[in-house]
Protein backbone atom coordinates (compact mmCIF):
# COMPACT_ATOMS: atom_id res chain seq x y z
CA UNK A 1 0.00 0.00 0.00
CA UNK A 2 1.51 3.43 -0.71
CA UNK A 3 2.05 5.56 2.58
CA UNK A 4 3.10 8.74 0.98
CA UNK A 5 5.76 9.07 3.65
CA UNK A 6 3.12 9.15 6.16
CA UNK A 7 2.94 8.00 9.80
CA UNK A 8 0.71 4.96 9.14
CA UNK A 9 -0.04 4.46 12.94
CA UNK A 10 -2.69 7.59 12.66
CA UNK A 11 -4.71 5.46 9.91
CA UNK A 12 -6.98 3.18 11.79
CA UNK A 13 -5.34 -0.51 10.97
CA UNK A 14 -8.74 -2.07 9.77
CA UNK A 15 -9.32 0.49 7.23
CA UNK A 16 -5.61 0.20 6.04
CA UNK A 17 -6.43 -3.78 5.72
CA UNK A 18 -9.68 -3.19 3.86
CA UNK A 19 -7.70 -0.73 1.69
CA UNK A 20 -5.44 -3.04 0.78
CA UNK A 21 -8.04 -5.99 0.16
CA UNK A 22 -9.52 -3.88 -1.94
CA UNK A 23 -7.28 -2.77 -4.05
CA UNK A 24 -5.47 -5.88 -4.21
CA UNK A 25 -8.91 -7.66 -5.60
CA UNK A 26 -9.06 -4.90 -8.07
CA UNK A 27 -5.99 -4.60 -9.09
CA UNK A 28 -5.84 -8.75 -9.92
CA UNK A 29 -9.22 -8.50 -11.42
CA UNK A 30 -8.05 -5.56 -13.52
CA UNK A 31 -4.87 -7.86 -15.03
CA UNK A 32 -7.17 -10.94 -15.47
CA UNK A 33 -9.60 -8.85 -17.16
CA UNK A 34 -6.58 -6.90 -19.79
CA UNK A 35 -5.20 -10.82 -20.13
CA UNK A 36 -8.53 -11.94 -21.39
CA UNK A 37 -9.01 -9.16 -23.53
CA UNK A 38 -5.44 -9.06 -24.85
CA UNK A 39 -6.18 -12.75 -25.85
CA UNK A 40 -9.07 -12.16 -27.35
CA UNK A 41 -7.16 -9.26 -29.64
CA UNK A 42 -8.80 -6.29 -27.83
CA UNK A 43 -7.78 -3.38 -25.47
CA UNK A 44 -9.62 -2.15 -22.40
CA UNK A 45 -10.85 1.10 -23.65
CA UNK A 46 -12.08 -0.51 -27.19
CA UNK A 47 -13.72 -3.53 -25.22
CA UNK A 48 -15.57 -0.60 -23.11
CA UNK A 49 -16.41 1.66 -25.86
CA UNK A 50 -18.00 -1.76 -27.97
CA UNK A 51 -19.71 -2.81 -24.73
CA UNK A 52 -21.01 0.16 -24.37
CA UNK A 53 -22.27 1.07 -28.02
CA UNK A 54 -23.85 -2.77 -27.97
CA UNK A 55 -26.28 -1.05 -25.60
CA UNK A 56 -26.53 2.19 -26.40
CA UNK A 57 -25.86 2.10 -30.51
CA UNK A 58 -25.95 5.99 -32.17
CA UNK A 59 -25.32 7.47 -28.52
CA UNK A 60 -23.35 10.60 -29.31
CA UNK A 61 -19.61 10.63 -29.26
CA UNK A 62 -20.04 13.27 -26.78
CA UNK A 63 -22.23 10.95 -24.69
CA UNK A 64 -20.36 7.83 -24.75
CA UNK A 65 -17.25 9.90 -23.63
CA UNK A 66 -19.13 10.69 -20.50
CA UNK A 67 -20.51 7.09 -19.90
CA UNK A 68 -17.27 5.86 -20.32
CA UNK A 69 -15.39 8.24 -18.36
CA UNK A 70 -12.90 8.87 -20.77
CA UNK A 71 -11.93 11.96 -21.93
CA UNK A 72 -13.18 13.24 -25.59
CA UNK A 73 -9.71 13.08 -27.42
CA UNK A 74 -9.39 9.74 -25.51
CA UNK A 75 -12.74 8.49 -26.62
CA UNK A 76 -11.87 9.99 -30.51
CA UNK A 77 -8.53 7.96 -30.80
CA UNK A 78 -10.59 4.65 -29.78
CA UNK A 79 -13.18 5.60 -32.45
CA UNK A 80 -10.67 5.91 -34.77
CA UNK A 81 -9.12 2.72 -34.64
CA UNK A 82 -12.38 0.85 -34.35
CA UNK A 83 -13.59 2.85 -37.61
CA UNK A 84 -10.33 1.33 -38.86
CA UNK A 85 -11.37 -2.34 -37.92
CA UNK A 86 -14.62 -1.93 -39.18
CA UNK A 87 -16.45 -2.16 -36.21
CA UNK A 88 -18.08 0.77 -35.71
CA UNK A 89 -19.38 4.04 -38.22
CA UNK A 90 -19.35 7.44 -36.99
CA UNK A 91 -21.99 9.87 -38.52
CA UNK A 92 -23.06 13.35 -38.35
CA UNK A 93 -26.29 13.74 -36.48
CA UNK A 94 -28.93 14.57 -38.84
CA UNK A 95 -30.75 17.13 -37.09
CA UNK A 96 -27.98 18.57 -34.92
CA UNK A 97 -24.85 18.83 -37.26
CA UNK A 98 -22.23 19.66 -34.18
CA UNK A 99 -23.03 16.06 -32.68
CA UNK A 100 -21.29 12.99 -34.24
CA UNK A 101 -23.23 9.74 -33.37
CA UNK A 102 -21.77 6.42 -33.51
CA UNK A 103 -23.07 3.05 -34.15
CA UNK A 104 -21.55 -0.78 -34.42
CA UNK A 105 -20.94 -1.98 -37.77
CA UNK A 106 -22.00 -5.54 -38.48
CA UNK A 107 -18.50 -6.70 -37.55
CA UNK A 108 -18.82 -4.74 -34.48
CA UNK A 109 -21.87 -5.97 -33.13
CA UNK A 110 -20.67 -9.62 -33.69
CA UNK A 111 -17.15 -8.46 -31.75
CA UNK A 112 -19.20 -7.22 -28.88
CA UNK A 113 -20.73 -10.33 -28.57
CA UNK A 114 -17.64 -12.18 -28.45
CA UNK A 115 -16.36 -9.75 -25.63
CA UNK A 116 -19.31 -10.20 -23.49
CA UNK A 117 -18.86 -13.73 -23.79
CA UNK A 118 -14.96 -13.18 -22.63
CA UNK A 119 -16.66 -10.89 -19.87
CA UNK A 120 -19.28 -13.68 -18.78
CA UNK A 121 -16.70 -16.62 -18.93
CA UNK A 122 -14.15 -14.15 -16.48
CA UNK A 123 -16.65 -13.38 -14.15
CA UNK A 124 -17.94 -16.65 -13.65
CA UNK A 125 -14.53 -17.90 -13.13
CA UNK A 126 -14.04 -15.49 -10.48
CA UNK A 127 -16.64 -13.49 -9.00
CA UNK A 128 -18.94 -16.55 -9.90
CA UNK A 129 -17.17 -18.70 -7.55
CA UNK A 130 -18.08 -17.28 -4.66
CA UNK A 131 -20.95 -18.73 -2.76
CA UNK A 132 -24.26 -16.58 -3.51
CA UNK A 133 -24.54 -15.35 -0.27
CA UNK A 134 -21.05 -13.64 -0.18
CA UNK A 135 -21.60 -12.19 -3.60
CA UNK A 136 -24.51 -10.24 -2.28
CA UNK A 137 -22.98 -9.29 0.92
CA UNK A 138 -19.72 -8.20 -1.27
CA UNK A 139 -22.42 -6.27 -3.16
CA UNK A 140 -24.13 -4.49 -0.36
CA UNK A 141 -20.89 -3.45 1.29
CA UNK A 142 -19.35 -2.25 -2.13
CA UNK A 143 -22.57 0.01 -2.68
CA UNK A 144 -22.60 1.33 1.11
CA UNK A 145 -18.49 2.06 0.03
CA UNK A 146 -19.26 3.97 -3.27
CA UNK A 147 -22.05 5.72 -1.42
CA UNK A 148 -20.28 7.03 1.17
CA UNK A 149 -17.84 7.63 -1.23
CA UNK A 150 -20.07 9.88 -3.89
CA UNK A 151 -21.32 11.92 -0.57
CA UNK A 152 -17.76 12.80 0.15
CA UNK A 153 -17.04 13.96 -3.29
CA UNK A 154 -20.13 15.88 -3.26
CA UNK A 155 -19.03 17.38 -0.15
CA UNK A 156 -15.87 18.07 -1.89
CA UNK A 157 -17.56 19.74 -4.74
CA UNK A 158 -20.14 21.86 -2.81
CA UNK A 159 -16.83 23.16 -0.64
CA UNK A 160 -15.05 24.15 -3.59
CA UNK A 161 -17.86 26.05 -4.99
CA UNK A 162 -18.15 28.05 -1.75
Amino acid sequence: MVSCNTDMNEVDPLNQDLFRSFRTAFLLHQRLMEKALADSGSQPAEAMCLCALASHDGISQRDLADRLHLSRPRVTQVLQELERGDLVIRQVDDIDQRLTRVHLSHEGRHRSRELHRVFKELLDRTIGEMPAAERAELTRLLDSLASHTARVLEDDAEGARQ
